[in-house]
């Protein structure tokens, strides 16, 4: 049996589930079935069978990048900003919460890891031809196949995927305001 992702443009999406016994790569060797796999990841809390919550294989720097924002937000607030008036105070609060909880929804929210229940035909032929059209990708770091994979970040201690780019992204955004505002209030 020819390997072909062009059928499973014309089914319905309720039709693209994976029978195993139906597919074989394209050595002629039957797929074995998927069994739920998270790789280096430890998960928590399930939505539907999906991980909602992942800390990543490089977790001992999340919690270091983590202590580093606290401390120094906390430091920058008790030290320098505690003396200025109510609008430093503010607004260092303010950014330093957005940052900070920026910084661990990245770091714990589901990177759009591909587990067993969500295989199609689309996503097989992905892994074993990854010049096809898909956005999936197997990261050798995290051991698992993240969808719309963009890299891996050790920073955050995992992968930024479809799941957790857009927060990524607010939370690159925040780092040199971060950076400027925490100069403002000791300059102020």
């Amino acid at each position: 049996m020819k390997f072909e992702l062009s059928p499973i443009q014309s089914q319905s999406p309720d039709q693209t589930t994976l029978n195993m016994e139906d597919v074989e790569s394209p050595s002629g060797d039957n797929i074995q079935p998927f069994r739920r796999h998270f790789g280096n990841n430890l998960v928590f809390l399930f939505y539907k069978g999906e991980p909602l919550i992942t800390i990543g294989p490089h977790w001992p720097l999340t919690i270091c990048m983590t202590l580093t924002f606290v401390l120094s937000a906390y430091f920058m607030y008790i030290l320098i900003a505690f003396k200025k008036n109510v609008y430093i105070r503010c607004g260092l609060i303010i950014v330093s919460a957005i940052q900070i909880l920026s910084y661990l929804v990245t770091a714990l929210m589901n990177p759009g890891m591909v587990t067993a229940n969500q295989h199609t035909l689309e996503d097989i032929y992905n892994v074993i031809n990854p010049r096809a059209i898909g956005h999936l990708f197997h990261c050798s770091d995290c051991d698992v196949c993240i969808r719309g994979f963009d890299h891996h970040c050790p920073w955050t201690g995992k992968c930024i995927g479809q799941g957790n780019k857009n927060v990524f992204l607010v939370f690159v955004t925040m780092i040199p305001i971060y950076i400027i505002t925490l100069m403002i209030v000791a300059l102020a």
